[in-house]
């Protein structure tokens, strides 16, 4: 049979591949699979490259950039009858607008550079995903004396945010102080405090400082801490990111302490726990080549880890629990990926009116590196594959992720985990936005915990938090998102009818459809898209269909991302 649509017979090939891939640790000890993972990358990224945008500039002729003028406006349009009123008024007063240079500093532009559209359109969606900017706009205009200037026309949003909230997820009741203030005098910088009083599980406080243009350069540096006993962390970050697609290098330190509970759950019971102390150091590295849209990237993770593990108890009957062990190791991980970037801009995907700059990657990475203690001797190896796919045609957005990671020691396979993620929206109707995500993951174990759970808290709404655990998970959400139009002052009022659906099971038994867990909904969005980041209040309502329970749970930005 002869195909005549190369990207559909692409894709039919490469799913027979995939389902082929079998790991044994004989072929990584031969050598096999890294020439089979070698070329399942290369086909997938060239079924990427196949689609990807044209490489050069449609800029036809040059215009050199004389001067750079930073319109740095404020958060409302006063002169528009739409924000004539008081509020509004007040909003602006109070907020410190940004400062021009920190708006300049992210220009991939500079005087004296012939002007180019794409790189045009690469700063202005920089400047989109910063949390204090609304808007950005660049273009090239006339002066006076005909000389060329690049206009840069941002708008801030709201920064700062505080007060009390209330939440409730998973049965659980929560009330929430926070001070936070996303844009620092105008100078960019990130600092937040949290608290949050709970109704049966312990308080907790977080805090957080970013800098992303330390000293004005290219360099970030973070520092967070969590108080949750399920988390309880405090990390350090310094670095210096891709921060364009011209980039050629980066790199990340971090420093991670952990003072931790870990608990362990079976049908939404915790049934176990212990205490996790220790700390991680880990230096990543990256060089890319390439054209502007398609690259090829080697890179370096090292870790260095240590853990002590105490408090271990029982708080019910279960066999299903191996607590982990003390451990000091450390790893270096290899990788190397081929990837095409392609953007969107689109609205009406996770928010109201605001553009959404869409990511399209398309390929493959591979890292593969070893694991040794603290005399140097081999603990296991580890090799990890992530193929990405994705698609827009017309109004419909189309992703694909496939992730295989393995743990092993000769023929000893350790662990072995499967991600495979399907995400569909369709925004062609002005009114309305269908969302579908399929999830389908696997984590086997050599000592058979259960590392997988489902509930209101990680995508199934209407039950309580954990409330499905397994070694295997399937998880569908369908949403139908509203967007009718419906504004007061400066919020958009919307709506979404949801289905959620999945389960958590064992690989020694096999799911039926009676198995399935599911709930049916509706909910209530707010776009508040002007005054935070995170764009969205949610509100929503689940009938959970094997409890026979309603719950109502609330929190910010879209359930299903």
């Amino acid at each position: 049979m002869i195909c005549d649509r190369p990207r559909l017979c692409f894709l039919q090939k490469w799913f027979r591949i995939v389902g082929r891939f079998e790991l044994s640790a004989f072929e990584i000890k031969t050598g096999k699979l890294i020439l089979r993972l070698i070329s399942l990358l290369i086909l997938t990224a060239a079924a990427g490259w196949a689609g990807s945008p044209d490489d050069t500039d449609s800029q036809s002729t040059l215009i050199y950039i004389d001067s750079i003028h930073v319109n740095n406006m404020n958060i409302f349009d006063l002169d528009s009858a739409k924000y004539d009123f008081w509020p509004f008024h007040l909003a602006n007063k109070l907020h410190i607008r940004t400062k021009k240079h920190v708006i300049k500093r992210e220009l991939l532009l500079n005087k004296g550079e012939p002007f180019s559209r794409r790189l045009a359109d690469e700063t202005e969606r920089n400047l989109r995903a910063l949390p204090y900017l609304w808007n950005a706009r660049l273009s090239m205009v006339k002066g006076p004396a005909g000389e060329n200037i690049l206009e840069v026309a941002t708008s801030d949003t709201w920064t700062l945010l505080g007060g009390l909230s209330f939440h409730r997820t998973a049965g659980e009741n929560e009330i929430h102080f926070r001070a936070e203030e996303q844009n620092l005098l105008g100078m960019g910088q990130h600092l937040s405090f949290h608290h949050y009083f709970r109704d049966t599980l312990e308080d907790f406080s977080q805090f957080s400082f970013l800098e992303r243009r330390l000293f004005n350069s290219r360099l970030f540096f973070q520092s967070y801490f969590n108080g949750d006993p399920e988390i309880a962390q405090t990390s350090l970050s310094l670095g210096k990111p891709f921060f364009s697609l011209n980039s050629k290098s980066s790199f990340r330190f971090d420093f991670i302490d952990w003072n931790r509970r870990d608990d362990y759950y079976e049908s939404g019971l915790i049934i176990a726990q212990d205490k996790i102390k220790g700390s991680q150091f880990i230096l990543t590295g990256a060089y890319r080549t390439g054209s502007y849209y398609d690259k090829v990237q080697f890179g370096t993770e090292i870790i260095y880890t240590d853990i002590n593990v105490s408090a271990k108890k029982y708080l019910a009957d279960s066999n299903l629990v191996t607590f982990p062990r003390d451990s000091l190791y450390y790893a270096v991980i290899p990788e190397f990926s081929i990837r095409s970037y392609e953007y969107l801009q689109t609205t009406r995907i996770d928010n109201f009116n605001r553009i959404e700059d869409i990511l399209f990657l398309n390929g493959a990475a591979i890292n593969y590196g070893r694991f040794f203690d603290r005399h140097g001797d081999k603990i296991y190896d580890y090799a990890g594959l992530l193929i990405n796919y994705a698609k827009h045609f017309r109004a419909n957005l189309f992703f694909v992720e496939l992730g295989r990671n393995y743990w092993f020691n000769g023929r000893q396979d350790f662990r072995k985990r499967t991600n495979f993620s399907i995400r569909y929206y369709n925004n062609g109707i002005s009114w309305l936005t269908p969302q579908v995500r399929l999830k389908y993951d696997e984590d086997f174990r050599e000592d058979a915990m259960a590392t997988l759970y489902l509930g209101e808290n990680n995508g199934l709404r209407g039950y309580p938090k954990n409330i499905s655990t397994g070694r295997k998970r399937i998880l569908g959400n369908i949403e139908n998102r509203i967007f009718p139009g419906l504004e007061f002052l400066s919020a958009d009022f919307g709506a979404v009818q949801f289905i959620d659906f999945g389960r958590c099971w064992s690989f020694d038994r096999k799911l039926r459809l009676d198995d399935l867990l599911w709930s049916v909904g509706i909910g209530l969005r707010i776009g508040v898209e002007r005054v935070t980041h995170a764009k969205t209040m949610r509100l929503d309502l689940a009938y959970a269909g094997k409890t026979r329970d309603w719950q109502v749970s609330f929190g910010l930005g879209q359930y299903i991302k």
